[in-house]
């Protein structure tokens, strides 16, 4: 009998790059208290070890988009990382940042206001079409663009005010800054780079200076702007975002075929500028859409899958306890992620902070976790990761205490008048009940933690119903602050951490992530004075008092970060498991000739 390897990723970062609500997920080891970030697992001789093969991953919900400027999407997210190349790439044994489009870290000037890349020219599109400096002005640029669905991206990029050519060489580009941004080096490492060739070919961004976006920016009037919003609305078009023909990039897979609802299929690029980096990239990697979590534990064992993520903590610890006579190995990972549940502070019932405090002492955390999550959690009071050196750990726990959640009702005028067992209250001159919806897309966890905190919340004389959404619906709603409450996650990242994403009141708008429409100008001003900071300790009290704010708030009711769940086939060979980003390096990954199932 095979031995299981359970393995766990203990050095972990706590920093914010790109996600969404659901699984929301976009470089130095400031926060580590480790270099090691990967699982001991010896790696096994790869000298037998050949391309080919497939690798077939469960999704639980479709990608919005595969347009890295537009989509805030992780499922997305994780399918375009490896279509669309970057500046730099993190070294994920050490957590630094390297060279990759670029041949190495940027000059950068005394002042934190200028960034000159030196770039590869060997570096490909996967049509054959070289990665030139022009490819990056324009990625920038339609990011700058106001129209462009790009909000979520957008605030990383506030302070570029310029992208340039060095002495018109293409393969030297200068970001010029309109003032220090600590983060930047991330920022511009990160940007994911999108070819002119394709998507501008009649070069109509030409035609906008990076001046002209930011007037646009400070207008945001569509009819000053025409062109603009010509443009935009072809680049936000779902064919742009979808269309293989469009989704083109230099990362070492190719968007294949997308067949909504089913399967997303993205092939190896045989273009890739850097082919010795990644021998062993399986030819395809399918992201196979199987929105039940019961007929993906069964794919698995049926070896239909090969890889799944998100599996129930029921699941992972108890109903597969001998994977081994499936095939599967188990992996769990401790990854720089927070869960929530999302008050809409636009909404009448939770603008009284009393009232979001009382709701956060009804749920209890340790219970959910000890019963559904098989003790495999840690409750959170803050969004900065509790392993963060930048966590605000004098920050008291908020324990379970339905006694407190029903004095504070109390103050804050809610009581049951009619004795109906809901409590109600008169606001605007009008009786309101306390009811609302949670909105929630189709995850069975969820689902049980969500009911649990309705039965908590029907204690209290409040009336919660619960609503079940295909994700791109849950999204969509979310994005529109169409929601009253929900269960939400936000996937960190091992920078350091800028979390004016989802809470800068600026981030309320359009497609930006603050969609519980939380606002606060003091607190703003410290997220922006955490942006020109570039000592880790005064960074450190800058964020201990947001956190202090936030807690004070409690805009939303933070509730743990969790370990993730995989299960993987057995026939994949020198597996190891990264607490960033989320999943094994499949490039690492090989299959031995004699267990390759497709070709």
């Amino acid at each position: 009998m095979r031995r299981i390897n359970i393995l766990i990723v203990l050095a972990l970062l706590g920093a914010i790059t790109l996600s969404s609500c659901g699984r929301q997920k976009t470089q130095t080891n400031d926060n580590t208290s480790s270099k090691t970030p990967v699982t001991k697992l010896e790696p096994e001789d790869t000298k037998d070890a050949v391309p080919g093969d497939w690798v077939i991953k469960q999704e639980m919900a479709d990608a919005e988009k595969l347009m890295p400027t537009v989509t805030n999407d992780a499922s997305a997210t994780d399918i375009y990382e490896l279509i669309f190349d970057a500046l730099l790439r993190l070294n994920r044994e050490t957590y630094e940042l390297e060279g990759n489009i670029a041949k190495s870290l940027p000059v950068i000037s005394d002042d934190h206001l200028t960034y000159t890349f030196d770039l590869k020219e060997n570096v490909k599109f996967s049509d054959g079409r070289p990665l030139t400096g022009e490819d990056i002005i324009f990625t920038m640029k339609t990011i700058k663009i106001p129209f462009v669905d790009a909000q979520a991206l957008r605030n990383y990029f506030d302070d570029v005010k310029n992208v340039e050519l060095v002495d018109g060489n293409k393969y030297k580009v200068k970001f010029t800054m309109s003032r220090p941004y600590f983060r930047a080096i991330y920022s511009l490492g990160d940007m994911r780079i999108t070819p002119k060739h394709i998507l501008d070919p009649r070069n109509e961004t030409d035609k906008f200076t990076f001046e002209d976006l930011a007037n646009a920016q400070k207008s945001l009037d569509p009819k000053k702007y025409p062109e603009m919003q010509k443009y935009a609305d072809f680049f936000n078009s779902q064919e742009v975002a979808r269309d293989p023909k469009y989704v083109i990039g230099s990362g070492p897979y190719k968007l294949e075929k997308w067949a909504t609802g089913q399967a997303i299929t993205i092939a190896r690029n045989e273009n890739y500028w850097d082919q010795g980096k990644v021998p062993n990239y399986a030819n395809k990697i399918v992201f196979k859409i199987i929105q039940d979590q019961n007929a993906a534990v069964v794919a698995a064992k049926n070896k239909e899958i090969d890889y799944m993520f998100v599996i129930q903590p029921a699941d992972f610890f108890e109903n597969v306890k001998n994977p081994e006579q499936f095939n599967i190995k188990k992996a769990l990972v401790l990854e720089p992620t927070y869960v929530y549940i999302a008050w809409n502070n636009e909404r009448p019932l939770f603008k009284d902070k009393k009232v979001r405090w009382a709701l956060s002492y009804a749920v209890d955390r340790q219970n959910i976790i000890d019963k559904l999550l098989f003790s495999a959690a840690v409750p959170i009071q803050s969004h900065i990761f509790y392993k963060s050196k930048f966590l605000n750990d004098k920050l008291p726990s908020i324990d379970y205490n339905m006694e407190k959640a029903k004095q504070l009702l109390e103050e804050a005028g809610w009581k049951d008048s009619d004795g109906d067992g809901i409590r109600d209250k008169v606001v605007d001159g009008k009786k309101m009940d306390f009811k609302f919806t949670f909105v929630n897309n189709n995850n069975p966890k969820r689902k049980k933690v969500m009911l649990i905190v309705i039965e908590s919340l029907k204690q209290l004389g409040i009336q919660a119903d619960l609503q079940e959404y295909e994700w791109s619906v849950f999204l969509d709603k979310t994005k529109k602050h169409d929601y009253d409450a929900c269960y939400a996650a936000w996937q960190l990242n091992v920078t350091p951490d800028d979390p004016y994403q989802i809470w800068h009141s600026s981030q309320t708008i359009a497609e930006g992530s603050n969609w519980i429409s939380y606002k606060n100008p003091e607190a703003d001003k410290l997220l922006e004075e955490n942006r020109i900071t570039f000592d880790d300790v005064k960074r450190k009290e800058i964020l201990d008092k947001w956190q202090q704010m936030i807690y004070d708030d409690q805009p939303v009711t933070f509730l743990w970060s969790e370990t993730s769940r995989y299960f993987y086939s057995d026939r994949f060979k020198n597996t190891r498991w990264y607490s960033y980003p989320s999943s094994g390096l499949l490039n690492e990954w090989w299959t031995p000739k004699n267990m390759q199932r497709y070709q």
